[in-house]
C-alpha cells in the first residue's frame, strides 16, 4: 500500500512533465515563425511579410497600385456582418491596406436592410471602390441556423464573376498591413511543396481592453496554450474561420457553404470535409488581428463554451485536452498540494514545473499576439485564461443548449444545430 501511495504521489510530476513537454514543442514550433530568415522575422506577424509577390504581380494593395499580372488568381473576399460593432467601418475598409497581389473583389454581406451593420458597410464599400477595389454590399437573407455560413453561401450563389479563391474575413478583423498573399499563395497551382485546399490565419486580439471580458479573451488568445498562433503549430489542420482562404473548386467539392449552415462550427466541418476528400489544410505564418472590444465576461465565457461545444460534438477525441493541457496548471498545483505530505520533493517539483512552463507559454503567446507583457502581466494572463477556460469547459459539458447571438439552439453529437426557441 505504501508503494502504491508513493506512486500516486508522483502523478502530479508526471502530469506536469507531460504538459511541459507539449508546451515546449508548441513554443519550439511557434518560435520558428519568428526565427531569423523565417517569414515575419523582425516585424510583428500581423504586418506584411517580406517575400516575392504572387504570380509575378507587384506587391501592393488589392485593386490599388499596379494591376495584377495576367493569370493572377481571382479572389472573392467575403465579409459576413451581423449588427453594428466597434470599429466596424475601419475594419471593413481595411482591405485597402492589405497586401494581396491578386485580382480581388469584395462583398460585404448584410442579412437585411434593418441590420445595424448596413450604414458602416455602405460607407466602407464606397471607400474601397474609391481605392480601386471593386466592392459592394449584398443583402443575403441567410438560410439556416448558422447565419455566417448562410451569408457566405448566399454571396457565392449570386456572384456573377468567376473566381478561383474565396477569402473570408470576420467583421472585426483589421486587414490593414496583413499579408493576404500568405493565405492565397499556397492555394495556387504550382505552389511548393504542394498546393493546399484551405489556409487559415490564427486570430489574436489587439484592441485595448475596455472591459474585464476583453482582458479575459485577450488572455486566452494571447496568454495560454489555447492561443491560436501556438495551436497552429500543433494542429495546423484545425482551420479557425476568423480569416481564411479556400480554393473555389475544393469548396464546391466539399458541398459549399450551403452544406454547412446547420453546423455550429462551420470552419471545423469544412476542414473535416476537405480532409475526407484527401485535401490539405494549413496555417499561414501571419495572424488575424481582431479589434473586438467592449464585451462582458459572461459573453466571453459563453463564446469559449461554444468553441468547446464544437470540439465536444465534432472532434470529441480532443475534448480531454482542455483539462489535460489548456487549464492544467491549477489542477496540477492542487494535486501536488494533496501529494505533498506523502512525497514533498516530487510535489514541489511538479508545482514548480507546471507554473514555470505555464508562464513561459503565456509570455510567448503574448509575443505572438504582438503584445509585450511583463512577467507579472504574463502570470496574470495565465491565471485569468485558465479560469475562463475552466468555466467554459464546465459550461460546455453541462448542457447541449447554447445561446448564439439572439437565438437559442441545441447541438447534437454531430455538431448539428436545432433551434430551441428565441
Amino acid at each position: 500500500m505504501s508503494a502504491l501511495l508513493d506512486a500516486a504521489a508522483c502523478l502530479p510530476l508526471a502530469w506536469a512533465f507531460a504538459v511541459a513537454s507539449v508546451s515546449a514543442e508548441a513554443i519550439r514550433r511557434a518560435s520558428r515563425r519568428l526565427s531569423p530568415g523565417a517569414p515575419g522575422s523582425g516585424a510583428p506577424l500581423r504586418r506584411a511579410l517580406p517575400g516575392a509577390p504572387l504570380d509575378g504581380a507587384s506587391a501592393g494593395m488589392p485593386g490599388g497600385g499596379e494591376a495584377p499580372a495576367p493569370g493572377a488568381l481571382r479572389v472573392l473576399v467575403v465579409r459576413p456582418l451581423a449588427g453594428h460593432e466597434p470599429h466596424l467601418e475601419r475594419t471593413l475598409g481595411s482591405l485597402a491596406g492589405a497586401r494581396l497581389s491578386a485580382a480581388a473583389r469584395c462583398v460585404l454581406a448584410v442579412a437585411d436592410a434593418g441590420d445595424g451593420a448596413l450604414p458602416a458597410a455602405s460607407a466602407a464599400a464606397a471607400a474601397l471602390c474609391a481605392a480601386g477595389i471593386p466592392a459592394e454590399v449584398a443583402l443575403t437573407a441567410p438560410a439556416g441556423p448558422n447565419r455566417k455560413a448562410g451569408q457566405i453561401a448566399a454571396v457565392i450563389a449570386r456572384e456573377p464573376a468567376p473566381f478561383d479563391v474565396v477569402l473570408v474575413a470576420d467583421s472585426d478583423v483589421d486587414l490593414d498591413g496583413v499579408d493576404l498573399d500568405a493565405l492565397v499563395g499556397p492555394l495556387r497551382d504550382g505552389a511548393r511543396p504542394a498546393p493546399l485546399d484551405a489556409v487559415w490565419a490564427p486570430p489574436v486580439e489587439v484592441a485595448p481592453a475596455r472591459s474585464l471580458g476583453d482582458r479575459a479573451s485577450a488572455a486566452v488568445l494571447g496568454g495560454s496554450l489555447h492561443a491560436f498562433p501556438l495551436l497552429a503549430g500543433l494542429d495546423p489542420r484545425g482551420l479557425v474561420g476568423k480569416l481564411f482562404a479556400v480554393r473555389a473548386a475544393s469548396l464546391a467539392g466539399a458541398g459549399g457553404f450551403a452544406a454547412l449552415t446547420a453546423y455550429l462550427g462551420e470552419d471545423m466541418e469544412l476542414s473535416r470535409r476537405l480532409l475526407a476528400r484527401r485535401g490539405a489544410v494549413g496555417a499561414a505564418p501571419i495572424v488575424a488581428p481582431s479589434l473586438a472590444s467592449g464585451r462582458p465576461l459572461r459573453y466571453v465565457i459563453a463564446r469559449y463554451a461554444r468553441w468547446i461545444t464544437v470540439i465536444r460534438a465534432q472532434r470529441p477525441a480532443l475534448l480531454a485536452s482542455y483539462p489535460a493541457l489548456f487549464f492544467a496548471t491549477p489542477l496540477i498545483v492542487a494535486l501536488a498540494a494533496l501529494a505533498a505530505p506523502i512525497a514533498p520533493a516530487p510535489a514541489a517539483a511538479a508545482a514548480a514545473l507546471a507554473v514555470a512552463s505555464r508562464v513561459a507559454v503565456a509570455a510567448l503567446a503574448s509575443r505572438m499576439a504582438g503584445r509585450r507583457a511583463r512577467l507579472l502581466d504574463a502570470a496574470a494572463d495565465a491565471c485569468l485564461a485558465d479560469l475562463v477556460l475552466g468555466a467554459a469547459f464546465v459550461r460546455a459539458l453541462s448542457t447541449r443548449t447554447i445561446l448564439w447571438r439572439t437565438s437559442r439552439f441545441t447541438i447534437d453529437r454531430r455538431g448539428v444545430l436545432r433551434e430551441a426557441g428565441a
